[in-house]
């Protein structure tokens, strides 16, 4: 097993991270890209697909309601020496259901926020490089974001909608290592950090009241990593596992009530010597107001 054991790189660190304006959409999930064998020369590039669908039961002081979202990415990476680079373009839409109910802290405590839904849809790219520093893979990403959010808000028999334009700036880094545990096992421990910014402009409703421009600040880093067994099905290299990630919020996003959590994924790769195919299913722990489940599906070429 060791003679094909893979040296698995981090090519997106942050397949997903959506902050989708006034929605309130938060995701992120983990793809360690296909499989390489430990010739120096490697494989020297690659493209894939991915699509995600998501769930977000959202019980913040505000926010209240449900969230369905998904995207479809694009990536290609190619690889230079013992450097990478990658480029990712997503296209996200997510559709909020808001309830109807009373603010219970803050400075407008007692008052009424009226249900509704909001819908979001946005495009954007990530650009992500990285290299080996001797047994550890460092690297990292910068992203933007761009769309719009329309929103529709109800009180009895008075119904305002508005729309506003979104922005999300983020930036991020990982280092990571692998370990061979013996016996087709092997362990990778990460560490991350994640910076993102979303702005939503000023706008007016339908009644031509004015809606303040809002900034969301999140600043979260994660420990954690992946343990897995690789195997051989037929003439392909099958990988399952699970990635525990410890996550502490630095700037908590939208009035998280935890600041500490944990996500945690399973997944299964298929990989052959120009296909790897995927799935992964990933959710949030320990946050008292805010649960999250997603899944994607995940198809990448090398070259």
């Amino acid at each position: 097993m060791q003679s094909w054991m893979t040296r698995l790189r981090h090519g997106v660190f942050l397949s997903a991270c959506i902050v989708a304006g006034a929605s309130g959409v938060h995701a992120q999930g983990t793809e360690v890209t296909a499989a390489r064998t430990v010739d120096p020369q490697g494989i020297p590039g690659s493209v894939g697909v991915s699509a995600a669908y998501g769930y977000v039961d959202d019980g913040r002081d505000g926010f209240l309601g449900a969230t369905r979202w998904h995207q479809e990415s694009l990536s290609g990476d190619i690889r230079r020496g013992r450097y990478w680079f990658g480029l990712t373009a997503n296209h996200t839409e997510s559709r909020k259901d808001l309830k109807s109910h009373t603010l219970q802290s803050g400075l407008d405590a007692g008052s009424q926020v009226a249900g509704g839904r909001s819908r979001t849809i946005s495009n954007g790219l990530l650009l992500r490089a990285g290299t080996a520093v001797g047994d550890v893979d460092v690297g990292g990403f910068v992203g933007y974001d761009t769309g719009e959010t329309r929103e529709l808000r109800e009180a009895g028999a008075v119904t305002a909608r508005w729309a506003r334009d979104v922005t999300t700036s983020s930036f991020g880094a990982y280092a990571s290592t692998l370990v061979d545990l013996g016996d087709g096992w092997y362990g990778m421990p990460t560490v991350q950090y994640l910076w993102s910014k979303t702005v939503s402009d000023a706008t007016t409703d339908s009644f031509g009241q004015a809606i303040a421009e809002e900034r969301d600040l999140l600043i979260r880093g994660r420990i954690g990593g992946e343990l897995g067994y690789q195997t051989f099905v037929a003439d392909r290299i099958a990988t399952f596992g699970v990635r525990p990630y410890l996550v502490h919020d630095f700037h908590p996003f939208r009035n998280f009530s935890d600041r500490t959590a944990m996500d945690l994924s399973v997944f299964a790769t298929l990989s052959g010597e120009a296909v790897t195919t995927g799935i992964e299913i990933t959710t949030t722990l320990g946050r008292d107001d805010f649960n999250t489940v997603s899944g994607r599906l995940f198809v990448s070429m090398t070259f």
